[in-house]
């Protein structure tokens, strides 16, 4: 190791603690405090915490590529497999998902996420400790369709997995509380990590589906046992529907 001579040395130090330690690089992962566990809080996070509920009005959800496509259906393989018929109709609702940025995040934004509850709490200050979720992938929703899907329920993707959709009110780091109701806890903290898909989702038409697009569709069954779509979310770009 090279070593200074003493005077050389002393001055070396002296600029370190004018100029203060290097900045952190540009990506390195960011960091918030953990708030110290204890039963008590732990027991208040439990209770502020929102509880995801199974929506039963919730259509069934079909993932998957389409092969065929016309002015009154779709057919969809799916990662099993399966290829599905799905009929579309005037009440079929097109949303079309582009690529995003967390940059683009900020107060009053309407978004959505799909996450798991984490065994931490959120860094957002409040009253009580809340636990915090982490986001298999962020929305960030157009003004068109602001209020959609507004809530906080359970979601397919695993088996605890959770879907939030309102507006951002606050923001720590890559953390943000989405807030779906009118008390402190109608609120879903939610940290999206770096590699963790951030799209644009914008209202659509029919011309988005071709035979190739990647899809999320909720669809129900009709009295005859057939599939019709009430949405389809349509990738564009290449970009698959991480929901």
């Amino acid at each position: 190791m090279l070593r200074l001579p003493g005077y050389l040395g002393a001055i070396a130090l002296a600029i370190v603690l004018m100029l203060g330690a290097p900045a952190r690089a540009q990506n390195a992962a960011p960091e918030h405090k953990a708030m110290p566990r204890s039963q008590a809080s732990d027991a208040a996070a439990e209770s502020h915490t929102p509880k995801a509920a199974q929506d039963a009005a919730e259509p069934d959800h079909i993932r998957g590529q389409v092969s065929k496509a016309d002015a009154s259906s779709i057919t969809v393989k799916t990662g099993d497999g399966k290829t599905l018929g799905i009929g579309l109709n005037a009440d079929t609702t097109f949303i079309g998902l582009t690529k995003g940025s967390f940059a683009d995040v900020d107060f009053g934004v309407y978004v959505g996420a799909v996450a798991v509850k984490l065994e931490e709490y959120s860094p957002i200050v409040r009253d009580s400790a809340v636990w915090l979720h982490k986001g298999f992938e962020l929305r960030i929703i157009d003004e068109k369709l602001r209020g959609i899907a507004l809530g906080h329920k359970k979601w397919d993707l695993t088996p605890d997995s959770i879907i939030s959709h309102g507006w951002v009110d606050d923001l720590e780091v890559r953390v943000l509380s989405i807030k779906w109701g009118s008390t402190d806890y109608d609120e879903t903290d939610v940290e999206v990590p770096r590699d963790a898909p951030v799209h644009k989702m914008s209202l659509g038409d029919r011309s988005l589906i071709t035979a190739g697009a990647r899809v999320f569709v909720g669809a129900k069954k009709g009295a005859d046992g057939k599939y019709v779509a009430l949405f389809v979310f349509v990738g564009k770009d290449g970009i698959v529907p991480p929901l």
